[in-house]
């Protein structure tokens, strides 16, 4: 768990405070065929179409400027407001 910054100590600690004595034992309640499950993900996209995919995806979703109306902060505009 590299990406937590905390030392083995620290880590140690903690699990010490939970009363487990590794890692490995807070994760054997999950059975072993649901931890790392395998994901059927699509083949890895590059930046650019990445970019592709994600802007006609967010091209097909309703506007407010065009599509819809809005009526957030209507009547809400500047106001003068004089020092105490």
């Amino acid at each position: 768990m590299t990406y937590i910054p905390i030392s083995p100590k620290e880590r140690d600690a903690m699990l010490e405070t939970i009363g487990v004595k590794s890692l490995d034992d807070l994760f054997d309640v999950i059975p072993a065929k649901h931890r790392f499950p395998k994901l059927d993900l699509p083949a890895a996209l590059t930046e650019m179409e990445a970019l592709d995919e994600l802007s006609g995806l967010a091209n097909a979703n309703e506007n407010v400027r065009t599509d819809l109306v809005s009526f957030l902060g209507a009547g809400m505009y500047n106001h003068y407001i004089p020092s105490a």
